[in-house]
């Protein structure tokens, strides 16, 4: 947790002091609030009027999360996939690698049924401020 997160979860809140915390936070770490999840305690605690300064963009990235959790879904309904999955586990892991090297993750974590909403907000996360570099080959 964040500076601007310990200071909400206080019980003496200055909404003012906390509102001004967050508006010099980079969009990296008011991303990295709602990734870990106590972003909504931070919006609870600030001015009214305040509020869409990190609404908005929780707006953006709750789309990005709904965009990842439907392509996840249409994958595990995918009929070769159920096929894959329901072989060897080593040819079904090749198979996902080859094919869904970006969402192997997710794959495998809802391939467990162990897959929820924090992986994938932390997905989203890693995948805007991931620190792996693409580079054409």
């Amino acid at each position: 947790m964040n500076q601007v997160g310990r200071y909400a979860a206080s019980e003496e809140v200055d909404e003012f002091e906390l509102m001004k915390m967050v508006m010099e936070l980079p969009e990296k770490d008011k991303m990295l609030m709602w990734s870990q999840g106590y972003i909504d305690l931070v919006i609870e605690k600030m001015p009214e009027y305040a509020r869409d300064i990190l609404g908005n963009r929780m707006e953006k990235w709750e789309d990005t999360k709904a965009f990842y959790q439907d392509q996840i879904q249409a994958i595990l309904n995918d009929e070769e996939f159920i096929r894959q999955a329901k072989g060897e586990r080593k040819q079904f892991a090749l198979y996902v690698m080859e094919h869904y090297r970006e969402l192997q993750s997710l794959l495998f974590a809802a391939y467990d049924g162990k897959i929820s909403d924090e992986d994938i907000r932390k997905f989203v996360y890693r995948r805007k401020f991931g620190g792996k570099k693409k580079y054409i080959h």
